[in-house]
């Protein structure tokens, strides 16, 4: 029955991922995975892979968000058998199901980028590393160590599982916890020892371009309570509810598996918000906190079915019902009515591109995604001045994207009062408009408004 309910489930994924895969605009983040710009990082493997498929396939939406897709899929039935391996199968069963279903899993698994897969490596390097205690095992926790590597080669985030674990270690070292089989100095050192030599060989070049790093990321951007709010949203309120109701059941229990799970989804939440009143951030950062939350959710929802007797088990089945309920309307709102969660850049290039003339200029927010979809250079908008308009007599096309109020308010302001607005292909998802739209300024209108 559990295999059958697992193929059910992978199924489902598989359906939810592919569907609509090629119909979303590429984003910026997107066309800059497509490129061979060097962005500081290694190159991670999430990054060949999808260069791969396009090589052999063509670059497109679909070839392009091909490998992620598959990878998300692929994540399903793995996570059900590394919770089953800590919780039981029904337990394992319930969380890929929710992991299938969610929002975020799908929006990741969509794009052309390597979340999705650094997920999954953390994932791995995570259970394995409780695994490894838990039944002394060496083997495990050099199979965590060798995992938590490939997800720092996707990218450094995955260096929060480093506090999740130590932390972890600490607290069953002070708490009046029972101590694992495996906790030993032999393990720790198994563990411990060549990881310290590798994060170090893996963070040094970081540290000696610290001043690069903060030039590119040492701006804030957000507040503590937009990175919680997003994260929220994300994840689910009832997911993040039941999950933490989980996390607190199995610490009244003492069992050991709540607590590293418990700090496994609250400790790179914290770590981002705290960053946020210094630093770069967003709630995409948090994303690998999602298997915990969703297994933490699994293990609630399961204890609920088992307390219950009578007729009340209908109490934990409509709790059940809540949380796919929530998660399947967010994918019908991504589907049909918030385009993928992203802005629709084709759309509002494909518009232009209809409707210029010989001699126009275009004035675009992203000439990264600008010059993917015109097939050319375009001009960013940091390069418009007013000035220029005297000294020519060319129609001009602005592309505004959400970001350009923020980074040229002048400039928009121009726009605002000089151009005709076009069209619009806003995007609107909870809590955030991506403004995408096309004005124009045509010189033959200056003291007439022309028809669009």
């Amino acid at each position: 029955m559990t295999v059958l309910g697992l193929l059910f489930v992978t199924l489902t994924a598989a359906w939810l991922r592919f569907y609509r895969l090629g119909e979303w605009s590429f984003w910026s983040d997107e066309v800059f995975s497509l490129s061979n710009k060097p962005d500081g990082f290694m190159l991670s493997l999430s990054t060949r892979l999808i260069h791969a498929v396009t090589n052999l396939l063509g670059a497109n939406e679909f070839n392009a968000r091909l490998a992620p897709a598959l990878i998300g899929i692929a994540t399903i039935p793995i996570l059900y058998y590394l919770a089953a391996q800590v919780f039981g199968r029904q337990v394992g069963l319930i969380s890929s199901a929710l992991l299938a279903v969610s929002h975020w899993h799908i929006y990741w698994s969509q794009n052309a980028r390597f979340y999705v897969l650094l997920l999954l490596f953390y994932t791995l390097a995570m259970v394995y590393f409780y695994l490894g205690f838990e039944k002394n095992r060496p083997m495990h926790l050099l199979l965590s160590l060798a995992f938590l590597g490939l997800a720092i080669q996707e990218r450094l985030l995955a260096l929060f599982l480093l506090p999740v674990e130590v932390i972890y270690l600490f607290l069953l070292f002070i708490l009046p916890i029972e101590k694992p089989s495996g906790l030993n100095l032999r393990n720790l050192l198994i563990y411990f020892a060549p990881g310290a030599i590798a994060a170090a060989i893996i963070i040094a070049p970081y540290l000696g371009g610290f001043d690069e790093w903060l030039a590119g990321f040492g701006r804030v951007n957000s507040d503590p309570l937009w990175i919680f709010s997003g994260f929220v949203f994300y994840v689910g309120i009832p997911i993040v509810c039941l999950g933490g109701l989980g996390a607190i059941y199995l610490l009244v229990r003492k069992n050991r598996a709540g607590l590293y799970f418990g700090l496994a989804a609250v400790v790179p939440l914290l770590c981002i918000t705290f960053l946020s009143l210094y630093h770069y951030t967003a709630n995409r950062y948090i994303f690998i906190s999602l298997t915990s939350w969703v297994i933490l959710a699994g293990v609630a929802a399961h204890a609920l079915f088992q307390q219950q007797k009578g007729d009340a088990w209908l109490l934990a089945a409509s709790v059940l019902a809540i949380l796919f309920a929530t998660s399947l309307s967010e994918d019908y709102l991504y589907y049909f009515h918030q385009n993928g969660n992203r802005e629709n850049w084709r759309a509002a290039i494909e518009f232009v591109q209809e409707r210029q003339k010989e001699g126009d200029r275009i004035y675009i927010g992203n000439t990264d995604v600008g010059d993917y979809y015109m097939g050319r250079r375009t001009i960013p908008m940091e390069k418009f001045s007013p000035d220029q308009i005297a000294s020519n007599n060319r129609r001009i096309w602005f592309i505004e994207d959400f970001t350009l109020g923020e980074r040229l308010p002048n400039t928009l302001a121009w726009i605002w009062a000089n151009a005709q607005p076009m069209a619009s292909f806003d995007v609107v998802v909870r809590g955030r408009i991506f403004t995408m739209r096309v004005y124009l300024y045509d010189p033959a209108c200056k003291n007439v408004r022309c028809a669009p």
